[in-house]
């Protein structure tokens, strides 16, 4: 439930613009590697299509946070947590520019640890600031920037990387995560105000193994839960693998230039940032959540089965429409996810079951970009992976629909 209300009516909206900053600074950090990835690759001398491994060390970080960083959100406050997610990841960022695999390895790793402090930190913002009858909206909101980062990603990186070369690119998109990241503290104070101050965390925590039972805890004996997270698992999969290989996919397998396939990511994030809302938007019209995440994943399948159809004399214009409606359906589903959590969290424990729920989540996001990477190293084609990926959406709808008939057969609401 949430906190009463602060004097200040304005704070709500502070709080949501600080953590839809600090979203879109992690994300943008994520969004790197895709975008660079044909030099990334060029540059470490590995073929392109291991750019999906370092997709993968992104959600192993982002899992290592989730496993061990709970403690640390309590004492810090959530904003001052997604602060310190986004000079992690500008510190493995700068790493990045040894440019051999090892460091490339190493910075993905370190990005993820970044991002993960982002999902937990920002249900608690909202949850204790949002309008409950906006839920799903603002939750959405908030996830909007994640697209917002692949934003700035596509239109930013391909100039800078024309300009002066990758490693400069490198360094100005530190900078700037730097200054945003600095502008949001006047906020602190009365964001966290209820963070633990007298909190003890120990750096050891990140590798006690002990951790590793945290997100099981945070999920168990809550079914519908845990449903609602194995269908998240499936969607990561099917996004997680069309923000790794889609740019890479139209640069190397159908000759495009990396200016146009850095318009289509663009179009793909920014149709993304509208999903989102417009997703967040309709689950509360229609009081469902689950049935606005099921029509997601049937224009999911959709859309990457018609990316396996794709070919070289396939037309620019085609490329971006799919690259607009790919956005829509497979990016969009992540702020009514959380909503959705947020709803189904025992005892109004908000933070845990996000951190345990988005820990699952991003399995999905790691082992997603392995398999398909994978896939095309032994043999396989990009259209036969996305062919496959396909399917995986409908693996969502199944778990949804059981949460929806669990829902319904305990009495329950959506």
């Amino acid at each position: 439930m949430s906190a009463a209300p602060s004097k200040d009516s304005t704070l709500w909206i502070r709080a949501l613009a600080a953590a839809v900053l600090m979203q879109t600074l992690c994300a943008f950090l994520t969004r790197l590697f895709p975008v660079l990835g044909p030099a990334l690759t060029e540059a470490a001398s590995v073929p392109p299509e291991f750019i999906g491994y370092l997709a993968a060390l992104n959600s192993l970080g982002a899992i290592w946070y989730l496993v061990a960083g709970g403690d640390l959100l309590t004492k810090l406050g959530p904003l001052r947590s997604m602060q310190l997610g986004a000079v992690v990841g500008l510190v493995g960022l700068l790493l990045a520019l040894a440019g051999d695999w090892p460091a490339l390895m190493l910075a993905a790793i370190l990005i993820g640890v970044g991002y993960g402090s982002t999902p937990a930190a920002g249900s608690e913002v909202l949850n204790e600031y949002a309008p409950a009858r906006h839920r799903s909206l603002v939750f959405s909101i908030k996830q909007s920037g994640v697209p917002l980062g692949g934003v700035m990603a596509g239109l930013l990186v391909p100039a800078l990387l024309a300009a002066a070369g990758w490693r400069i690119a490198c360094i100005a998109c530190a900078l700037l995560v730097l200054a945003l990241t600095i502008l949001v503290d006047p906020l602190r104070a009365a964001v966290d105000r209820h963070r633990e101050r007298e909190l003890r965390f120990r750096p050891s925590h990140f590798v006690d193994p002990r951790m590793v039972r945290t997100p099981f805890r945070s999920l168990s004996r809550n079914h519908p839960l845990q449903l609602v997270t194995a269908a998240s698992i499936c969607f990561a999969i099917v996004q997680s693998c069309i923000l790794a290989f889609f740019v890479t996919f139209l640069i190397v397998d159908l000759g495009f230039s990396l200016v146009a396939a850095g318009v289509a990511f663009s179009v793909m994030q920014v149709t993304g940032v509208l999903g989102r809302v417009a997703a967040g938007w309709c689950a509360d019209r229609a009081g469902s959540r689950r049935a606005v995440l099921i029509g997601l994943a049937v224009a999911s399948s959709m859309a990457t089965a018609f990316t396996a159809t794709l070919v070289p004399s396939s037309p620019l214009w085609v490329i971006q429409v799919l690259a607009g409606v790919a956005g829509v359906a497979s990016t969009s589903w992540n702020g009514v996810f959380l909503a959705e959590v947020s709803q189904l969290a025992s005892d109004g424990k908000v933070g845990d079951a996000t951190a345990g729920a988005t820990f699952f989540t991003f399995i999905g996001y790691g082992v997603g970009p392995a398999a398909f990477g994978a896939l095309l190293t032994y043999g396989g084609s990009y259209q036969s992976a996305f062919a496959i990926l396909a399917a995986v959406p409908l693996g969502g709808i199944l778990a949804l629909g059981l949460a929806a008939r669990r829902a319904t057969m305990c009495g329950g609401a959506d």
